[in-house]
Parts: C-alpha cells; structure tokens; sequence
C-alpha cells in the first residue's frame, strides 16, 4: 500500500508507503471522502486505516470467503463488502461517536450482517 504524490520528481513519485512483512493478500480497495481507507483480502478479513502509512486501526474478520470488492459511505459509517455469493454490511460506528477508521473497536467490533 502507498501513496503516489504527483508534485514529487519522476525518480521517487512514492511519497508514503506501508510494507509488510507477510503477505496480507490485498485484492480490492475502497475509501470514504475523508481519505480513509477499507482494504479487503483474499481471506475474507477487512482492515481499515485512517490513511496510508499508519497500521490499521481495526481488523474486521471475515467470513472465509475472498472479499471481491469494497464500498464505504462518504461518512465511514458503513462498508459494504461482495463475495462471490454474498453481500456483508458492516456498521464501523463505536459507542464514542467514532468509526472504525479512526479508533480501534476493540470489543465493538459489529457482527456482519450477511446478505
């Protein structure tokens, strides 16, 4: 994952970037207005950041199945996850007013309601 910045020179346009040390099988992307960002992989497990280069704040774990594409609403509040079967709607809201995105849910974190 990493952050392309146009204004920086053609040798090194990578202005942040967020190696891993295994491979978390990334396959789809998604962000909301604010910047954050929902990637989904081929486990089933979502991760949401607060923006690229910072570890995610929550883990969302999947159902098994690999996650095909990702939405979140302007506001955060919701991802919408496709499988090759089924749909998942995940609220991120905690009880502090707060998404996923920007606090970890911890305890908080919402069964998926599968479709």
């Amino acid at each position: 994952m990493f952050t392309i910045d146009p204004r920086i020179s053609a040798e090194s346009k990578i202005a942040v970037s967020r190696p891993y040390k295994t491979d978390p099988m990334f396959n789809t992307m998604a962000t909301s207005m604010q910047g954050n960002l929902a990637l989904g992989s081929l486990d089933g497990k979502i991760r949401l950041y607060k923006q690229v280069g910072q570890d995610a704040r929550t883990l969302l774990p999947g159902l098994g199945d690999p996650i095909k594409a990702l939405e979140v609403t302007r506001d955060g509040m919701w991802v919408l996850a496709t499988t090759q079967t089924y749909l998942l709607v995940i609220p991120t809201l905690c009880s502090s007013g707060k998404s996923g995105f920007d606090q970890r849910m911890g305890k908080e974190k919402p069964n998926p309601l599968k479709l």
